[in-house]
């Protein structure tokens, strides 16, 4: 009876612990809600806190709260035709946004090269750029002030970035991108230049109509690859 006993005792304490870690489990996890299969958003996950930081995100000091930001999930087909996985940062304002616009551009195949977060380039821009990843959220302020960015506050994406450079007096980041400082595609030298974005080409009007301005409009510089939600 003493052995019965004690082994119900063990069995009571085995089941407490399996159900409490279950329980430590589910609080980790983080739902995501869907917009259509493959495209989703929720909020960043431990892991993706513990990537970020140090990196996109700053370890102290930050104005932006990891609860203003969102993981967003897509799908889309590479310049092979291949369909990849991704995952951009953004803020929560526009995340179901971002689901929808990326839908739409897999829907009519605009090809993109990777989507990855910054920090796979430990949030180098620079590296990001050569590497024509499509990001969004990277902890920034403005060149030469202490206001942060767009990018800073999660409400800009650059989308392939080499063959949509930035061009400012004349200079192109990323520097790899120099085949593609001429817009015109007839003019263009580049690989991928009927992939270049122009003024109210399919992608232009899918970032419009969710109110995205883009960098290609501007007179100080042409950035043609950044879309900034201007809501």
């Amino acid at each position: 009876m003493r052995i019965a006993a004690c082994s119900r005792v063990i069995l009571f304490w085995i089941f407490l612990v399996i159900f409490f870690a279950g329980v430590g489990g589910s609080q980790r996890t983080v739902l995501a809600k869907t917009y259509k299969k493959g495209f989703t958003y929720q909020k960043i996950s431990p892991a993706m806190k513990s990537r970020m930081t140090g990196k996109s995100y700053p370890e102290k000091g930050a104005v932006i709260s990891f609860s203003e930001l969102r993981e967003v999930k897509v799908r889309y087909y590479n310049f092979k035709g291949k369909v990849k996985k991704g995952t951009l940062i953004v803020n929560k304002k526009i995340a179901l946004k971002t689901a929808k616009i990326f839908y739409q551009l897999y829907r009519i195949r605009y090809p993109v090269q990777r989507i990855q977060p910054v920090d796979e380039y430990n949030a180098s821009d620079k590296l990001s750029m050569e590497a024509n990843n499509t990001s969004a959220f990277n902890y920034r302020t403005i060149a030469g002030s202490k206001k942060l960015s767009m990018h800073g506050r999660g409400l800009a994406i650059d989308i392939n970035p080499r063959i949509n450079p930035c061009i400012r007096n004349g200079r192109v980041e990323p520097a790899n991108g120099k085949a593609y400082k001429k817009r015109n595609s007839k003019k263009c030298k580049g690989k991928h230049r009927k992939y270049m974005i122009q003024r109210n080409d399919k992608v232009y009007k899918i970032f419009k109509k969710y109110g995205f301005r883009w960098g290609g409009d501007w007179n100080s510089l042409k950035d043609y690859q950044h879309f900034e939600y201007a809501g």
